[in-house]
């Protein structure tokens, strides 16, 4: 495994990834794989993997050319590939066995490409293993095989961009029976995965959902290894990621780093966990205490309502940035301030001695004992009334010194009625720098 540099982990590679990339296409009449750098239309196949799929070491085109040969991973290929003929599609795209995996470079491209190669392809087939169509019934009126309500698929962590990214996108169920198109569907679609119906229409209209909402569909869904929970996120994200198989839960963290460094958008801090819920760690911290960044895409499973579409709150330039500590975090010096306006009119009464001492005791005093302080974030969510209000968080100062804190409160997220300021005040002379620590020694509940 590669060594950290930080706490972040490994940071990302540039690559370059041209509209011509060559990809591994299977040939739908042959069975065999070819590389292919030019543009060619191709279908490509989104579905659930289960134990012995068939891989690139795995592909035998006399196999699948042989009806006597049968098996489910058989007749998942052999059906895409049919549905492909009939579209009139030379090509098609399956993951399971287009992908080397034993090259660890190609994976790393292939992660980092996947979002594009679904979103440039004619179409999306996905295929509903545990859903056999009813006649007369509607797909979200009948049980699956297991008895849930909707297929598994819904509830994978890949599956998530595989639903974004394609322009054009068919269901089918085990049978490759039809059940109907994405648009079609849009409506049941955006109920089961809690993603508004707008976004349910390919290409890049759910860029224009925050971080904190797209990071909020991914709530609750899981893959068979960990860190795919964040390397899935990469296209949804607009970030790249070197896969590192074996950080663990540490690959989320990396994919928060990478987001801090390319898109200015402070609703990834607008997550919550229940106090108990955050996992144990070296840091003598409250249970309810963590960094800025979450330790899951499960805590954003609250934010899918927040928005960035709001009155910024100025920023001085470079002003958050991650650090192997934790997140550095420009703060408004006005919004550290804790002396009351009583303790003004106390220092001017006071005999000339006495009055800078009392103020200065009191402020001091009061400063240290304040238990938190709001962190105002420039996203937002609407009220009862359905007005916007930026979205707070909360910090406490931590017992190193006063420019190191840490987040608490982290079960619920504030909101403020002040309209924050589009114009720096006093410019970067009115803003302090602090630290807001992340745990270190991390247990996650599977270790």
């Amino acid at each position: 495994m590669m060594a950290p540099k930080t706490d972040w982990g490994p940071t990302c590679s540039i690559f370059s990834f041209d509209s011509a990339i060559t990809m591994r296409l299977l040939n739908v009449e042959t069975y065999e794989l070819k590389d292919i750098r030019q543009n060619v239309k191709y279908a490509i196949l989104s579905h659930r993997w289960y134990e012995q799929e068939i891989t690139f070491e795995d592909l035998n085109a006399a196999q699948l050319k042989d009806v006597r040969e049968q098996s489910p991973q058989l007749e998942k290929i052999r059906g895409a590939c049919s549905q492909a003929k009939k579209d009139k599609l030379d090509w098609i795209w399956i993951d399971s066995c287009c992908i080397n995996k034993d090259s660890s470079q190609e994976l790393t491209r292939s992660i980092n490409s996947m979002f594009q190669w679904y979103q440039k392809a004619t179409v999306c087939y996905t295929y509903l293993t545990d859903v056999e169509l009813t006649p007369g019934t509607h797909l979200f009126e009948q049980q699956d095989t297991k008895g849930r309500k909707y297929s598994e698929w819904f509830e994978r962590g890949w599956t998530l961009q595989e639903l974004l990214a394609p322009r054009h996108m068919v269901f089918f169920d085990k049978n490759w029976e039809l059940i109907g198109t994405r648009a079609e569907l849009a409506n049941d679609v955006s109920r089961i995965t809690g993603i508004d119906a707008q976004y349910l229409v390919g290409g890049e209209t759910f860029r224009n959902a925050s971080i904190a909402t797209r990071l909020s569909w991914q709530a609750g869904r899981r893959t068979t290894e960990i860190e795919d929970i964040a390397y899935s996120l990469v296209g949804i994200l607009g970030v790249q990621l070197v896969p590192t198989y074996g950080e663990g839960e540490q690959a989320f963290q990396r994919l928060q780093g990478e987001i801090l460094k390319t898109l200015p958008d402070e609703s990834i801090f607008a997550w919550t966990a229940p106090a108990g819920k955050l996992p144990s760690h070296s840091r003598t911290w409250a249970s309810d205490q963590w960094g800025l960044l979450a330790p899951s895409p499960d805590c954003f499973k609250n934010s899918r309502d927040v928005t960035i579409n709001g009155p910024s709150k100025w920023r001085p330039p470079g002003g958050i940035a991650t650090t192997a500590e934790g997140v550095k975090f420009p703060m408004p010096k006005k919004d550290l301030q804790t002396t009351p306006t009583w303790i003004n009119y106390v220092a001017v009464f006071t005999p000339p001695f006495l009055g800078p001492i009392l103020w200065l005791a009191v402020s001091r005093y009061l400063h240290s004992h304040r238990k938190d302080f709001p962190l105002t974030l420039n996203c937002w969510r609407k009220n009862e009334l359905g007005k916007l209000k930026p979205v707070q968080v909360f910090v406490s100062r931590d017992t190193k010194g006063d420019q190191l804190w840490r987040r608490c409160r982290c079960a619920e997220l504030g909101s403020t009625d002040k309209i924050p300021s589009s114009k720096p005040s006093n410019g970067q002379q009115g803003y302090s720098d602090i630290m807001v620590l992340q745990p270190t020694g991390v247990r996650w509940p599977n270790e």
